[in-house]
């Protein structure tokens, strides 16, 4: 008996010793992701979920934050605006979620928003909303990407850069891009520029505009327009560029910093040639200037986007990115125990954060994270995203 008590005593040690991590982790910081995995938006949010994925695992390889693990619990809205404030209810319900990522579509932000606010959860967004929704200066929401008037300055920059004078604009029909519309023609006429804001629109889930730049021909011929804008997302951006160069239209092109996805050189093909935009920085990570503080941490995440997905980064890889960083710094700045409140504390108290597209800064008057600085001018040129620069306008 007195060799059998050591010998259970050392097989106890080394149980003790061999146990997995995941079995002595505390519980688990559940984020809600409530996206459009299905619908118009499949290929735009597959990219940001494939992203938050990566990231999460990384994080809990490590051992999680303070060993606790990060929980990904995802949802599918499908483009739909009810279907979006029902997870998002569904999410505020389940007290151990700590904030909700999503939606993407501006369209329904102004609904989850609401319900964030008022059930007091962090609602991350990653897409523009419009700046009426971020005007209400909520408690609760949190910007990834850049206002639309970020991006229209920084478009209004390009367009005199290239000295246009004469612009059309022709948007989606839906906020966001109506934003986009209108602050483009405030700031380029600010600028001495003449900007027609086109009342033909299109709808996000349209597959062909040629009916409507039919109507808008006569005025490119009639104004002299030097320069159309195609202020929209997503397949339209290029289905436009398709369907304009088809009609003979050979005028130069602007998009949105929406041209930057993945997928749009793809779906426009040749017809994506010359055209130009302001970009985020993953677009062209690999071009940015040596001591460029994000130029390293996008070339560690291609690397590995690459070798789990087999296809390199872009602007949507780095929202995903971004999110899940920005979760993590504000989790371990977290004062006492990790509360919905503590959480929302730490993330609006943000400084210096350096992330994929640029450096991350939240006060309680600013909720927007990104400036204009974080913003690169970018050609499609050889099939390829390629960075363009005008020092007068960096």
């Amino acid at each position: 008996m007195k060799k059998i008590i050591p010998f259970l005593s050392v097989l106890m040690l080394i149980l003790t010793v061999w146990v997995s991590p995941s079995e002595v982790a505390e519980k688990p910081y559940k984020i809600g992701v409530n996206l459009e995995f299905t619908g118009p938006w499949t290929e735009v949010t597959k990219t940001v979920k494939n992203a938050m994925v990566l990231e999460v695992e990384r994080i809990n390889k490590m051992g999680g934050i303070g060993r606790h693990p990060l929980e990904l619990i995802f949802e599918d809205n499908g483009f739909d605006v009810s279907r979006a404030a029902a997870h998002m209810t569904k999410f505020t319900q389940d007290k151990e979620i700590i904030a909700v990522v999503g939606p993407f579509e501006d369209n329904l932000q102004a609904t989850t928003r609401a319900i964030a606010e008022r059930e007091k959860i962090t609602n991350i967004i990653i897409c523009p909303s419009n700046p009426m929704v971020r005007a209400l200066k909520q408690k609760w929401a949190f910007n990834i990407a850049q206002s639309d008037i970020i991006v229209s300055q920084k478009l209004v920059d390009l367009s005199l850069a290239r000295q246009y004078k004469k612009a059309l604009v022709f948007h989606a029909a839906h906020p966001l891009a109506q934003s986009l519309a209108e602050y483009y023609k405030k700031f380029g006429e600010e600028k001495g520029m003449k900007v027609i804001v086109s009342k033909e629109t299109h709808k996000p889930i349209d597959i062909d505009m040629t009916p409507q730049l039919i109507k808008l021909k006569p005025v490119i011929e009639k104004e002299k327009i030097d320069v159309f804008y195609a202020a929209t997302a997503g397949p339209p951006g290029p289905i436009v560029c398709k369907n304009l160069r088809t009609l003979g239209v050979k005028i130069p092109i602007l998009g949105t910093h929406a041209f930057g996805f993945g997928f749009i050189i793809a779906l426009g093909g040749e017809a994506m040639e010359g055209v130009e935009f302001p970009g985020a920085k993953p677009v062209v990570f690999d071009q940015l200037d040596d001591h460029d503080p994000v130029k390293s941490i996008n070339a560690d995440l291609d690397k590995r986007f690459k070798e789990r997905y087999g296809v390199g980064i872009d602007q949507l890889a780095g929202y995903g990115h971004d999110t899940i960083g920005l979760i993590e710094d504000a989790l371990k700045r977290c004062q006492g125990k990790v509360t919905r409140l503590t959480f929302r504390d730490a993330l609006e108290n943000t400084k210096g954060l350096k992330s994929c597209h640029g450096i991350y800064n939240y006060t309680p008057t600013d909720h927007d994270g990104l400036s204009k600085k974080d913003m690169v001018f970018v050609r499609i040129e050889g099939g390829k995203f390629k960075r363009i620069q005008f020092p007068q306008f960096e």
